[in-house]
């Protein structure tokens, strides 16, 4: 009984200090004190090796992957290049197709597996500056950029790490299941399109365009004028990085990441060399963005390992296999709870494979399926209020939580749910393709 009420209670300790803002490794320590206390376990054992050995795997795992991601990221805000894509979308669609630029283009950063953080930093001031010469409404602003990325991050071939980790347990491909990741990624991108729309008619509705533009920052976060480099020579490196990828796919999962990573930031330091004022200096910088990505998803690893330590959840393991429900449901559901509870797709991954993953293996699935249905599931709850990548994007663009969350909830949350029920739908009747 102390068992489930502390298990209850640090699970909701653990969503309050997020939502406070309180940074995740503090709230992961605390979080695992509570439920190695409470579950009758030895605490200093429960830290030594339980807790500091979910950091230690991970980072084992992702050490190099996600110092380049950050690097890969870090030349593309200062090369400025996907500031010369937007400007190019612009003029080639017309400013009034806001939606389309800021989908195209958060959807390629997120496919190449650039960190969140920096995405939201590089999207934002070009999406603000778009959305305010449309006279439209600047509160849906994280949807805009959550959605957009939300399109890529299960996406086959992405490099994201909600497609890259189910590989890591499975020894699938990254384009595992392809057509179900298409029907996803066409579901939500359609529902991104249909609820922007009604979003600003709505707005227009019951808000003159004064009030519109009143709602913008005195000053303009415009971006940092200078000379852009050429749209061709701005998207070679993201071509390089995706062709790489799916090029040297027979590699293994991580060495495939690792060469393609490198070749982008190759081809980006000899292409814009001149355009990227000190190349030693971003190199470190995105790398320490990178690393410090790691450690925080490093801490939620090691709270993980502390969950499936607890008897609590080994009764709700049994619970959900014991469930009167079909395999890649129960993956579905499981997923998706799990990804809701800690507030992040990679933490809510990581506890189901390890937890429910071998278990489904040995019952038969298909693993290029499960590989999909798991990622898919980890991005429905994602986004709920515990959400670091939430909160933050809101933090950044400058929107108070309740104007813009019912965006993201209606626009992002909603539709992944109804797609990842369709993909786990498709699969149970044994379309796994």
């Amino acid at each position: 009984m102390i068992a489930t009420i502390g298990f209850v209670f640090a699970i909701g300790l653990l969503v309050y200090m997020i939502i406070r803002g309180i940074d995740m490794i503090t709230a992961t320590v605390v979080t695992a004190a509570v439920i190695l206390v409470t579950s009758g376990l030895n605490v200093w054992d429960g830290f030594l090796t339980t807790y500091s050995g979910g950091i230690g795997s991970f980072v084992t795992s992702w050490f190099l992957i996600l110092g380049l991601g950050g690097v890969f990221g870090q030349l593309v805000l200062e090369a400025g290049l996907a500031t010369r894509i937007a400007k190019t979308l612009t003029e080639k669609l017309g400013a009034k197709m806001v939606g389309a630029v800021i989908l195209i283009c958060s959807f390629f950063i997120t496919l190449l597996g650039i960190n969140g953080y920096i995405m939201v930093f590089v999207l934002y001031p070009i999406a603000d500056n778009l959305l305010k010469q449309n006279q439209m409404d600047r509160r849906v602003l994280p949807f805009l950029i959550l959605g957009g990325g939300a399109c890529a991050n299960g996406f086959a071939f992405s490099l994201d790490v909600c497609n890259v980790l189910p590989s890591n347990y499975l020894n699938t491909s990254l384009g595992s299941s392809p057509f179900l990741s298409f029907l996803f990624t066409a579901i939500a991108a359609v529902s991104y399109f249909v609820y922007f729309d009604y979003a600003q008619k709505q707005s227009r509705k019951n808000h003159s365009v004064e009030e519109l533009l009143a709602m913008y920052p005195e000053k303009d976060q415009e971006t940092e004028e200078m000379e852009l480099p050429g749209f061709g020579i701005s998207v070679l490196p993201f071509i390089v990085v995706l062709g790489a990828v799916v090029v040297t796919s027979g590699w293994g999962t991580s060495t495939s990441i690792l060469f393609s990573l490198a070749m982008g930031i190759l081809l980006i330091v000899l292409t814009q060399f001149k355009r990227i004022k000190n190349v030693k200096a971003s190199i470190k910088s995105g790398s320490t963005s990178g690393l410090n990505s790691m450690l925080t998803v490093g801490a939620v690893m090691g709270l993980s390992r502390v969950l499936g330590a607890s008897p609590v959840f080994q009764n709700l393991q049994t619970a959900v296999l014991s469930l009167n429900m079909p395999m890649y449901l129960k993956a579905f559901f499981g997923t998706t709870v799990l990804t809701g509870l800690t507030g992040s797709a990679i933490s809510g991954e990581t506890i189901f494979m390890e937890s429910f993953g071998q278990a489904f293996v040995d019952m038969g699935v298909n693993v290029q399926a499960l590989h999909r249905i798991v990622t898919e599931a980890a991005l429905v709850l994602n986004k709920l209020p515990n959400s670091s990548v939430a909160i933050l994007t809101m933090s950044i663009c400058g929107c108070k939580f309740k104007d813009s969350y019912k965006h993201v909830l209606l626009g992002t949350t909603l539709p992944c749910f109804l797609a990842g029920l369709l993909v786990a739908v498709l699969a149970t009747v044994g379309f796994v393709y």
